[in-house]
């Protein structure tokens, strides 16, 4: 069975994963897909995309937002009303609830910095659970552990909108300068201690290397851009590639960023 529920709402949410699972139907829940590679067999299951589930709740210094929204909506919601704390995620795509799980970051700053607390769908229970249960680390949450991303609410401090927004430009065109242009996942590993994994990747003499219509990035090695018709397998084969050839040289083994549906990094395929 396949097919793609699209809920408006955390009820709608929660009612369709509980029924889902009380008739034994497989299921998966996806936000906005900007860092997850699909297999180009597609997903033999029920698909709950998030992409609808939105809304915005301002309380003082409080943000209340529902899984579906936006990194740059929201970003532009804050600077709009004078909050600050998030500029430096302002240029990160995908959802709230995609950053939540990964705890996203950028120039310094992470998602899990600023969080309150996050709504959770687990065991069939909406639960509420204060950031400090939630193990925020580098590229790392245990809500996907958990369960199901709902909402989340951010901590965020009085500014200058001038000054912020001023933060949030510079940010941006820092990122356009660093980071190549075209279709791609974004990067597809995490760094290896303090360092990039990119710098490893372009040590090993692989920029520009392509394997079928995947290519990774001359002008970032930590991406992988489709260069024209490229398939997920294309992507899958060009990344470990550049995996192994970091380990054999260098005796680093890097780390997937990107996650796969279904897991297709599990295989090796070199």
């Amino acid at each position: 069975m396949s097919c793609v529920l699209y809920p408006k709402t955390a009820e709608e949410l929660a009612n369709a994963i509980n029924t889902l699972n009380r008739e034994g139907i497989e299921h998966i829940t996806l936000g906005a897909c900007s860092n997850t590679l699909i297999s180009d067999d597609g997903v033999d299951s029920v698909v709950i995309s998030t992409q609808k589930l939105k809304g915005k709740e301002l309380s003082g210094n409080y943000l209340y937002l529902l899984a579906g929204e936006r990194m740059n909506s929201v970003c532009r919601f804050v600077c709009e009303n004078s909050l600050s704390g998030i500029e430096g995620l302002c240029s990160i795509p995908g959802s709230i609830g995609g950053g939540l799980v990964m705890n996203c970051g950028a120039f310094g700053r992470e998602l899990g910095d600023v969080v309150e607390y996050a709504d959770i769908l687990i065991d069939g229970k909406i639960e509420r659970l204060d950031a400090k249960d939630l193990d925020f680390a580098y590229r790392h949450s245990k809500v996907k552990d958990l369960g199901v991303a709902l909402g989340v609410c951010l901590r965020l401090a009085e500014g200058d909108k001038r000054a912020i927004a001023k933060d949030m430009k510079g940010y941006t065109i820092a990122r356009s300068k660093s980071q190549p242009k075209g279709k791609s996942l974004g990067s597809v590993f995490k760094k290896a201690g303090d360092t990039s994994a990119g710098y490893y990747i372009d040590r090993a003499g692989l920029k520009g290397y392509k394997i079928g219509g995947a290519q990774i990035s001359d002008m970032h090695a930590n991406f992988i851009l489709n260069a024209g018709g490229a398939t997920s397998m294309d992507f899958v084969r060009l990344a470990d590639y550049a995996r192994q050839e970091v380990d054999k040289q260098f005796g680093i083994k890097l780390q997937y960023e990107v996650d796969s549906v279904p897991d297709i990094f599990s295989k090796e395929y070199i």
